[in-house]
């Protein structure tokens, strides 16, 4: 399973690197696949430090700038922001959204957009476990109040409040991903 991780590059509050630390470690001794961006500093950096050290395979996808840095065993180089966003989306099977500045805010706030819209069924996964993300989610809570946004909104996402919740769920989504792969092979 490809899992997408959004997160900073801005090395940023320790305390909040650190709770990702963690989950990129858990993440990283399962069999998956990490797809991120080109950055190599903060939390980003981190992701590709400890997949790399734990045998993990890394997609990067980035500017070709960026990518010089990486240590990706696949790296995709983009042109804008935009173009990395999609290349992520398109390369993940699951996103999860780790720590972030404005940018990890926009990409979950585009990627629960086109999620919305377009009906999709790509997982998004919120981590939130010290609350990072609360104001985000009370401001979604308002505009879903004022009838700016639909009422189940919530349905698109998960957040995940610690390590046991994001475990949950990427236990489910890896158990459908497999059902999903074993039928595509049948039907071959």
């Amino acid at each position: 399973m490809n899992v997408g991780i959004m997160c900073g590059s801005y090395p940023g509050n320790v305390e909040v690197n650190d709770s990702s630390k963690i989950v990129i470690e858990a993440l990283t001794m399962k069999p998956y696949t990490i797809v991120k961006g080109a950055g190599v500093n903060g939390t980003m950096g981190k992701v590709e430090e400890i997949a790399r050290e734990n045998g993990r395979e890394i997609l990067s996808i980035g500017n070709p700038i960026e990518l010089k840095r990486s240590t990706a065993d696949i790296k995709i180089p983009v042109m804008s922001t935009f173009e990395r966003l999609e290349r992520i989306y398109e390369n993940s099977d699951v996103v999860l959204f780790l720590d972030g500045g404005v940018g990890t805010v926009s990409e979950f706030l585009s990627f629960l957009n086109n999620k919305i819209e377009t009906e999709g069924d790509k997982p998004l996964i919120l981590y939130n476990p010290n609350g990072i993300y609360n104001l985000l989610l009370k401001d979604l809570e308002q505009r879903r109040r004022l009838g700016l946004i639909r009422d189940n909104y919530k349905d698109y996402f998960d957040e995940a409040k610690n390590l046991n919740h994001l475990a949950y769920y990427l236990e489910k989504y890896e158990n459908k991903f497999n059902k999903e792969s074993d039928e595509r092979s049948k039907v071959r």
